[in-house]
């Protein structure tokens, strides 16, 4: 697994102090231009989409925000929907660079300051396969492939970044993420990289041998393989990414998460049809045969909560309407789920209704919509995005320490505006703020970020904050005051 200096480090004194400041690069829109230069090509490789191996190149879209002088911005990779196989083949009006989703968010993200790509990859497997043997190998090969060729994008800016720096990436700071499909793509680049994890029941066939021959396809680096199968692309660089971002995808095993992996953030509509927002078997929507057990974004995010994944996003204390949004529905921080048939898949894309397997048939269809999600809009997709992107770049900003939040976060290790104490606790703990700024509300949070209690509208200086029956162990008191917010880990005896 990914192995990055532990988020919490970042926080080590787990006080953290936000007071308001103007418009902020990295969260909000600063730019009002943005570059797409388009076809980029990052490497080449053997696909199989064909059959037999066939030499591909692999393109990607760059955005960039025009007029930025800033030499070390941070990325943002993403991957398209579109069930491993190429748009129109794979009976969907989506599935490549150019989705209207990938196309907005890249856009959304540049004029925020970022370099955002959107990425083809490798496709290729056979969901029509009369055994469901077949049909998971198939699946597994090509996730693997698209994994690869994820970290070869990755390479291919660290090795700009270490000559002609066209981009001005900050390679310390590289996220990769993906819709559906992509989001596949952006779970296994996190966190699949030992054999042990490919070698689990489910990923080998009926000889015992694993689906995956890196023999055959190459390492987890794409190092390796056999010739005229796999390509290893810009190497002699690091392949290291430090978060993703999950929008409608799964991972195929939450146990290729460990503790020291780097964070996550997951979008999911709670009814998919097509990928699980809990754990459960894939199927091939058009015939409803089985594939492979996975796991959603409820789960992973959850176990990402349990291991100390998205700690340095609890200790952040968001109380923003999106966090708030987002806590209605999971205690998980890190998690957004998207309750409601209608916005089971994909609700922040729309198609373009003249394409063929866009759905005119369904009575009330919007003529933006796939078969799976005939209700699509623009108007509703760009609302969805709206709220993933006003969810995601907080959080990003804490994990890759970009500087910014609104916000603009200052750290001290004793803040003479608030005291907190006892600490350990007992009974009660109480809180005083010795400035003008008034205590608004104080939230609880358990380690696993899930929220404990809220005491809201107390507007004092001063507040006792009674234990009641909350177990002994940590937890994290967040403290709203009036122009800042102060998050303080706490132990109840």
């Amino acid at each position: 697994m990914k192995k990055i200096l532990q988020c919490a480090l970042i926080f080590a004194i787990c006080l953290i102090t936000f007071n308001s400041s103007a418009q902020n690069r990295y969260l909000e829109e600063v730019f009002t231009g943005v570059t797409v230069e388009s076809n980029v090509k990052y490497a080449e490789n053997f696909t199989v989409i064909t059959g037999a191996p066939v030499l591909e190149n692999l393109l990607m879209d760059v955005y960039t925000p025009d007029g930025d002088t800033e030499d070390m911005r941070p990325l943002i990779i993403l991957g398209h929907a579109g069930s491993y196989l190429p748009k129109g083949l794979n009976t969907l009006p989506f599935g490549n660079k150019v989705d209207s989703s990938l196309v907005e968010m890249c856009t959304q993200f540049a004029k925020r300051g970022w370099v955002a790509v959107s990425m083809n990859y490798r496709l290729g497997w056979n969901p029509v396969a009369p055994t469901q043997e077949e049909r998971a190998g198939t699946i597994m090969n090509a996730v693997y492939r698209s994994m690869q060729d994820a970290r070869t994008c990755v390479r291919f800016f660290q090795e700009d970044a270490a000559n002609a720096n066209v981009y001005k990436v900050d390679t310390t700071k590289i996220t990769v993420g993906g819709s559906n499909t992509g989001g596949y793509m952006a779970l296994a680049a996190a966190y699949l990289d030992k054999v042990e994890e490919m070698n689990l029941f489910k990923f080998r066939d009926s000889d015992g041998n694993s689906f995956i021959n890196q023999a055959v396809t190459g390492g987890f680096y794409g190092e390796g393989g056999m010739t005229g199968v796999n390509n290893h692309s810009n190497p002699g660089h690091s392949s290291e990414i430090q978060l993703v971002l999950n929008f409608g995808g799964a991972i195929g095993d939450t146990s290729w998460m460990e503790a020291g992996d780097i964070p996550v953030v997951g979008f999911h509509g709670v009814q998919d049809v097509t990928t699980p927002y809990k754990t459960a078997v894939v199927i091939v929507l058009a015939t409803g045969q089985p594939i492979v057990e996975v796991s959603g974004a409820h789960d992973f995010v959850r176990y990402a909560n349990t291991l100390g994944l998205n700690q340095v996003f609890i200790e952040a204390g968001f109380d923003d309407p999106y966090t708030l949004k987002a806590q209605s529905h999971t205690p998980y921080e890190g998690l957004f789920p998207f309750p409601g048939l209608a916005d089971g898949l994909e609700p922040w894309a729309w198609y373009d209704s003249s394409d063929v397997n866009t759905d005119h048939e369904t009575p009330g269809a919007t003529g933006f919509g796939s078969r799976a999600n005939p209700y699509a809009t623009k108007e509703k997709a760009l609302a969805f995005i709206d709220t993933m992107m006003g969810y995601f770049c907080p959080r990003a900003v804490v994990a890759l320490n970009l500087g910014a939040w609104p916000l603009g976060i200052e750290r001290t290790s004793s803040p003479e505006f608030l005291h907190i104490y006892p600490n350990p606790v007992t009974s009660s703990v109480f809180i005083e703020s010795s400035s003008d700024d008034p205590i608004l509300s104080i939230e609880l949070y358990n380690m696993l970020g899930q929220l404990v209690r809220r005491d809201p509208a107390i507007n004092a200086a001063r507040y006792r904050f009674e234990r009641d029956d909350i177990p002994s162990g940590f937890y994290l008191l967040n403290v709203t005051l009036k122009n800042r917010k102060v998050v303080k880990k706490i132990m109840f005896k």
